[in-house]
């Protein structure tokens, strides 16, 4: 009988422990070194932070004063047109208000729903794009109202601005949600979050409850959701940012969990500081002070 020949080792199963410790990429792509990550992951980590003490040091004195420095980017803060908790005024406008409370509210839901990847239905896509002209015709005759009186159609309010202002920000977390999840998650499920008229009335009715907090509830809890509304401008920034950055790096759908996603992440959180920065100084170097525009 034929002696058998000594097996040698496969070189190809010799690198599995070596290409297991490395975070897995695509067939054809390098996988990601756990160590890069880490370095990068520190280094966003502290360009977020110089970022946020350079706003931090540009914005006037006072706490309302440094939130009201997130809004500055983003809004008008007409006082006449903007909600007040005590005798501080929101970081936005109403109508802005509504939105990015809405957007951060829509936001939520679509997550906590699961990483469904597919836009609402057409009906509901129609009521929305309904929600969204609204918003628009609102805000033109809001503006024909300042500029040019006697073309206004109506005057507009401020609870008008504030629904108009939520329908958009909902309008928005109907888009943004699933554009983030089919992006980002290598695990990303089919169907919609906002998938039936029920669903959407009750993402309304919730929009409904923080609208009348921001109208018409006690100021211990306005002020919350003042604070909540700037942080929202950098939530939903953030988010979009980060769509951006897994495209630009060519890291579309390799994430299993937020800790994986920490690099595009924070690179968004990074893009989202910077913006806002960047826009405070232009708009203060145009109009030289931090007061609300004149219109």
């Amino acid at each position: 009988m034929a002696e058998e020949s000594p097996r040698l080792p496969d070189p190809d199963r010799e690198l599995i422990p070596a290409a297991a410790a490395q975070t897995a990429a695509p067939e054809g792509k390098p996988a990601r070194s756990p160590r890069k990550e880490r370095v990068w992951f520190a280094i966003l980590v502290l360009t977020a932070l110089m970022l946020g003490a350079a706003l931090f040091f540009l914005a006037p004195q006072g706490f309302w004063s440094k939130l009201s420095a997130i809004g500055y980017s983003v809004c008008h803060q007409i006082p006449e047109r903007s909600f007040f908790a005590h005798t501080h005024q929101f970081p936005l406008c109403a109508r802005c208000t509504g939105m990015y409370l809405g957007a951060l509210l829509s936001l939520l839901f679509h997550f906590f729903r699961g990483r469904q990847s597919e836009f609402p239905p057409p009906a509901l896509l129609a009521v929305l794009a309904l929600v969204f002209l609204a918003f628009a015709f609102d805000g033109l005759n809001s503006f024909a109202q300042a500029f040019i009186p006697l073309t206004a159609p109506y005057q507009t309010t401020n609870l008008i601005r504030l629904i108009t202002g939520f329908g958009t920000g909902i309008c928005i977390g109907a888009v943004l949600g699933p554009v983030f999840n089919q992006s980002v998650w290598s695990d990303a499920q089919p169907g919609a979050a906002l998938d039936s008229f029920p669903r959407l009335l009750g993402l309304v009715g919730a929009a409904a409850l923080l609208g009348w907090a921001v109208y018409a509830g006690p100021d211990w809890l306005k002020a919350p959701l003042a604070v909540l509304s700037a942080l929202a401008v950098v939530f939903v920034l953030t988010l979009a940012y980060t769509v951006l950055a897994v495209m630009l790096l060519g890291r579309a759908n390799q994430h299993k969990s937020w800790w994986e996603l920490r690099v595009p992440l924070m690179l968004g959180l990074c893009t989202a500081l910077a913006q806002i920065l960047l826009l405070d100084v232009l708009r203060l170097l145009l109009t030289g002070t931090w007061a609300a525009l004149n219109l």
